[in-house]
């Protein structure tokens, strides 16, 4: 084993009481994380982490202090090389938990290295939201995860919410009206996601119901438009992506497309 080749640094809000067992404790890991086959409760233990449907860590517990520090040896799909994690947890001030994870990995190669680094902070950025809008609280259908993206339009004159309007930013398809499906572009091209439920409030404000894995619970999209004095901005925030049964990784990956869906709409929404 070579020294440290990865250290990252978060800062969470809530105190370590509401952080720890999201590291810890299999319901509260699998948002940011993965599936963890159990809990993680004593040194010695092998645990397994499924983060896709194909893939898997295989971890063994060398040091578990409660609120203060979880180490372990990795092993992906069970096998060599294995890599071994140090988290220590903190808190700097009243109401701040501070997260230092460490790997130490078994190759220099430059990009294995930045590989697992980007891993571990894209899990991290995941672990932040999800404490972030959690709190002490065990996650909930609209807990966590939520998609939020804002774009400031200009001037106050616009409508982008109008009926007249919406198809011409927003990806949506169907004869009639409300539309039938909104529309999400990956690399298979335009991929249509049943629209489950339609709410106007006027024009400020519209709400969306997008089933996303058939038999699931539907996620739900708020459009609202906040107006200053010279300016006004429209925000999506697209939740309850928990309440979907799917790995870690394949959610992330829907999560992103989404996303940039949505960063596309408002793009758009600034041109009509």
């Amino acid at each position: 084993m070579i020294p440290y080749a990865i250290e990252l640094v978060a800062e969470l809000p809530g105190d370590v009481g509401a952080a720890w067992p999201t590291l810890v404790e299999a319901r509260r890991a699998r948002p940011w994380w993965g599936r963890l086959g159990r809990d993680i409760t004593h040194v010695a233990q092998q645990v397994v982490v499924r983060t896709g449907a194909a893939s898997h860590y295989r971890l063994w517990i060398e040091t578990l202090e409660p609120g203060r520090l979880l180490e372990f040896t990795s092993a992906y799909l069970g096998v060599e090389p294995l890599t071994f994690v140090r988290v220590e947890v903190s808190e700097p001030r009243p109401g701040r938990t501070r997260i230092r994870l460490s790997e130490q990995l078994a190759t220099e190669d430059p990009a294995t290295v930045h590989q697992a680094r980007e891993l571990w902070r894209h899990r991290l950025d995941r672990l932040t939201a999800v404490v972030g809008q959690t709190g002490s609280r065990s996650p909930g259908p609209d807990d966590g995860d939520a998609i939020v993206v804002a774009r400031d339009l200009g001037g106050t004159g616009r409508r982008p919410l109008h009926g007249a309007v919406l198809g011409d930013w927003l990806p949506l398809s169907g004869t009639g009206w409300p539309p039938r499906w909104f529309h999400v572009v990956d690399s298979h091209g335009a991929r249509p996601f049943p629209i489950t439920g339609w709410q106007v409030h006027y024009d400020d404000r519209l709400v969306i119901g997008i089933g996303v894995v058939p038999g699931a619970r539907p996620t739900r999209a708020d459009i609202g438009i906040g107006v200053g004095r010279e300016s006004l901005e429209l925000t999506v925030r697209h939740s309850g992506w928990l309440a979907i049964d799917i790995d870690a990784e394949a959610r992330e990956m829907v999560c992103d497309r989404f996303a940039a869906t949505w960063r596309h709409a408002l793009c758009r929404a600034a041109e009509v």
